[in-house]
């Protein structure tokens, strides 16, 4: 996983003092089902005691902090792990590309697609690498310098900002937009993928980008198995009473709250899900 050289000096201070105390820590693990979406910056571990390292920004805002929390309690109640949050102080705070603009530059490439496809995509791109470097911002993992744009894909998938099938279809786009900008030719993209494309900008210019991960725990805070969420079994009918709480289908909740992802992360999401079970309720909120 690529950090930023003040994030990555925390977690090396944060496993030698870890290695000091007996634990043997291994850095950027995956974590077991039901987190196995989730890479941890570091796991130590000494006996039974386990904690999940995470690096992060003194200057976190809000949103990722409640996630960690809500991280925390989950691991202490699935697997009686602990959480651990290292902190650190950016050095500097990179420029934040306009994003009013990014989507201005969606609407025009639009407008441009069927008289210039080449156009359009020099102009689609530098709208998505506006939100690709605002959504690294925000997840604290900006490049420290200007990247091509393959090496930008590639550093933002192992960053964890891509899922691998974004990274895939931006690697793809990058490569026709790498052509049109140095004079060889070029297929247009094909419309479905120009269509995610602009989705995918408008998504990260208003909040709403999601990767995998993402989405497989915007499920898990959201909904539950029935026997979870108190759906009442009856078992002469064999079957739940759901009232009006369900059953819920994965993809087809996944498909109405993301309306940017991919198909290839929706089904790698509900491969994920369904795991547990193939029937959902939803959570009620106290």
């Amino acid at each position: 996983m690529t950090m930023r050289a003040e994030a990555h000096e925390a977690l090396l201070d944060a496993k030698a003092k870890y290695e000091a105390e007996g634990y043997v820590v291994s850095l950027s693990e995956r974590l077991p089902k039901p987190f196995e979406a989730f890479t941890a910056d570091a796991i130590a571990r000494r006996g039974d005691d386990i904690v999940v390292v995470e690096v992060k920004s003194a200057n976190i805002n809000d949103w990722p902090r409640e996630r960690l929390e809500e991280l925390t309690d989950i691991l202490r109640a699935e697997c009686g792990w602990r959480l651990d949050i290292i902190t650190y102080e950016r050095e500097t705070s990179p420029p934040v590309p306009d994003l009013n603009l990014a989507r201005r530059r969606v609407r025009e490439a639009q407008q441009l697609a069927e008289k210039s496809p080449d156009a359009a995509s020099l102009l689609l791109w530098s709208a998505v690498e506006g939100a690709l470097l605002a959504e690294a911002d925000k997840r604290e993992v900006s490049p420290a310098r200007t990247l091509p744009p393959r090496s930008l894909v590639k550093q933002l998938t192992m960053d964890g900002v891509l899922s691998d099938n974004q990274g895939s279809e931006l690697r793809d786009f990058a490569i026709r937009r790498d052509a049109i900008a140095h004079g060889m030719p070029a297929d247009p993209p094909a419309p479905e993928q120009f269509d995610w494309l602009c989705r995918f900008v408008i998504a990260a210019a208003t909040g709403r980008h999601a990767d995998l991960h993402d989405m497989v725990e915007w499920f898990r805070a959201n909904y539950s198995l029935p026997e979870d969420a108190g759906v009442p079994y009856v078992s002469d009918l064999d079957r739940y009473l759901w009232d009006g709480n369900g059953p819920c289908d994965a993809e087809e909740v996944l498909r109405d709250q993301f309306e940017d992802a991919l198909d290839a992360d929706i089904r790698d999401a509900v491969q994920i899900i369904e795991r547990d079970g193939t029937e959902w309720a939803r959570r009620h909120r106290s």
